[in-house]
This record gives C-alpha cells, structure tokens and sequence, in this order.
C-alpha cells in the first residue's frame, strides 16, 4: 500500500511539474513583455521627406549647378531630393534621447569629405534629468544659434538666407540646460563645433543660450558661441565670439514676426596689413508670415549680411574685401494636410558691384523661383 501511495505521488508529481514549469515561464514572460511594452511607450519616431526645384531665372551663364551660400535647395534646374530622414526619439521621466538620420543634397552640401558621417548624422544625443528642469545632455547636439535650419519644414521660407549659412553648425560635446521658470530658460555647451565656415580642430568651443518669454505670443533669446577656431597647426589664434539675438512675436492669430541679428567678432583675422587686427561681420534678416483662408500662409522676408574682411566669406578677389549682400524672399505655402506643405517662393539675392557672386562669377545678383514640398510626420 506504501509502495502503490509513493508510486502515486511520483507520478502526479511528474506530470504536475511541466504545467508548474508553464506557469513559472508565462508569469517570466509577461513581467518582460511588461516591462518590454512600458519603455516602448515612451519612444516616438518619425519620417521627413523634402523635394525641391530651384529654377535660376537668369542663369544663362551658370556653367555650375550649385547655387551659392545655399544651406538647403542648393542644385539649380532639377527636380530634386533635399532631404530624407528617419527621427527617433526616447523621454522618460528621467532619460532622454534624439537620433536623426538623413540623406540628400542640403546634408550632402553641407558635410566636408573627410566628414563623412556628418552627411547622414543630423543628431544624436541622450541626457538625463540631473533635479527637476535640469538636465545634462551628451553626443552631436544641434547648435542653438539661428532660427533657421537646414531642413525646409522647420522653415517659413523653404531656403536659408546667407547669413544662417555662415552661422555656426552642430556641436560634439555636452549641453547642460535648465527651466529657471515658465517664462525663462537657458543653458550652456561644451565641444568641438562641425560646420562649414568652422573647421573642425582640436580647440573646444562653448555656448551660451537665454529664453524669456514674458508673454505666450511674444519671445527673445540671446545665443552665442565662442572659441579658437584656428586649426590645430596654425601659429596664432582665432579667438571667435558670434553673437545671435532672435525675436518672435505675434500680434494676432494670423500674423507671425520674426527678427534675428548675428554679430561676430574674430582676432587676427582683420585684412592685410592689419591681420593681427580683430575683425567684425553683422548678418540678420525681418520676415513676417501671414496666414489666411485656412490652408494657405505668405512669408516676406528682408535679409542682409556684410563681411568687410572676409573671415568667413573669405577675401574676393574681384573686390579685394569679404562679401556683401541683401535680398528679399516672397513664398506661398499651402497646406492640403497638417503635417505636409507645398511651397512656391521667389528671391532676389545681391552682392556688392563688381563682386560676381552669381552665375559662375559673372553677375553680382541672383534671381530665382524655387518649389519645394514635403511631409513630416
């Protein structure tokens, strides 16, 4: 009878063992499918497509297709790709996250050869929340100067104007930011800047950036950046200080202002004779966009940029000083959906007499009908 109890017990507990060993594995599976589906819930991402046509209307001399000091839409008379880009994003409570990754003509354009990854890397940084409203942040981070960018959705008007396209570029380092209250915020960088007027060199580079927002419709922020951009062999210094200022503001629903000012300042950068002499360039632009009819905005657009020695534009040789230029922008968006647009613009973009910017350096003054459409969502 013991035999035949124990006997029992052994074979209830066999067959009893795999549906124990289920349980176990299915309560194993859903506790990682929990915690899998919780981290989940805080990623986002996205897809950003942008075609363009950039038709010069007095370009019959052009033997190039490149359109000068264009930070985006910058190949003439061709229908045109300016950018394709994935975006991902990861914020938590206490951790965040951005990569973007794209590919096209502006990302093309703007990325020197020996920089190759800079061409499909837009960002890539994570952070963590330090206390409340205070984070750090790592990795390729966007550069706060300017309110333009490069990718024409963040735009009113699709192109950059020349001063934003010597503007300083995105910065490999560490950014610390923090919500001093709901009308003012700020922060500082720490790295080496990737751009195209800055050289990539071995000297660090710092930020600066200030918002105050006394109002919801009315915003000022104060930018800079600063730093040695002289290459890691030269024999003195370039001691930079680029000044930006931005205002926003909107006096009613339908209306948008915007200004911006850049000042910058180099040592050793002044003309011959005087090259141990500092150096000053002044760039800024006025637009105003005015919406109406539900699905369609017009944005005019003042700009104006002057370099008299050439530490960023460089010497010209027709006109022996650095470049000079103002230009006006007229567009009309229209939006058949919320997250896509369709823009038809016109520009007028001059330099100095004599300095032959344009067309192969072959006239002083630009004319152009650029298309561009895309969607982000």
């Amino acid at each position: 009878m013991k035999i035949k109890l124990t006997l029992s017990l052994l074979f209830f507990l066999i067959i009893s063992s795999p549906l124990y060993a289920q349980e176990v594995n299915d309560s194993a599976t859903e506790v990682l499918k929990t915690k899998i589906l919780g981290k989940l819930k805080n990623f986002t991402f996205g897809l950003y497509i942008d075609a363009y046509y950039n038709m010069t209307l007095n370009s019959w001399t052009d033997t190039s297709n490149i359109v000068p000091f264009s930070a985006n839409c910058p190949i003439q008379d061709q229908i045109r790709l300016n950018v394709a880009a994935l975006e991902f994003y990861y914020n938590a409570e206490k951790v965040r996250a951005k990569l973007a990754i794209q590919y096209g003509d502006a990302p093309n354009l703007l990325a020197a050869p020996d920089m190759q990854f800079i061409k499909t890397l837009r960002q890539a940084n994570f952070g963590f929340r330090i206390i409340k409203d205070l984070w750090v942040d790592f990795g390729y981070i966007f550069n706060p100067v300017g309110v333009e960018s490069s990718w024409a959705v963040l735009n009113q008007i699709s192109f950059v104007t020349v001063g934003g396209y010597f503007e300083p570029g995105s910065v490999l380092g560490v950014k610390l930011s923090y919500k001093f209250n709901e009308q003012f915020s700020g922060g500082i960088m720490v790295g080496n800047p990737f751009s195209l007027a800055y050289a990539q060199n071995i000297h660090m580079a710092g930020l600066i950036f200030l918002k105050y927002q006394p109002l919801q419709n009315l915003a000022v922020s104060y930018n800079n950046f600063f730093g040695n951009q002289a290459l890691y062999d030269a024999e003195i210094d370039n001691n930079i200080l680029y000044n930006n200022f931005i205002v926003t503001w909107s006096p009613i629903k339908s209306i948008d202002l915007t200004g911006q000012l850049d000042i910058a300042s180099q040592t050793n950068s002044h003309m011959k004779p005087d090259s141990n002499k500092t150096a000053t360039m002044f760039s800024g632009f006025l637009q105003a966009r005015y919406s109406f009819a539900k699905f369609f905005s017009i944005t005019a657009r003042y700009e104006m940029m002057n370099d008299p020695n050439g530490f960023l534009t460089g010497v010209n040789p027709y006109i022996l000083r650095g470049d000079k230029t103002n230009g006006v922008a007229l567009s009309l968006e229209y939006k058949p959906v919320s997250f896509g647009y369709i823009r038809v613009a016109y520009r007028y973009l001059r330099g100095l007499p004599g300095s032959k910017l344009f067309a192969s350096e072959t006239l002083d003054d630009m004319h152009a009908l650029i298309i561009s459409t895309g969607v982000r969502f």
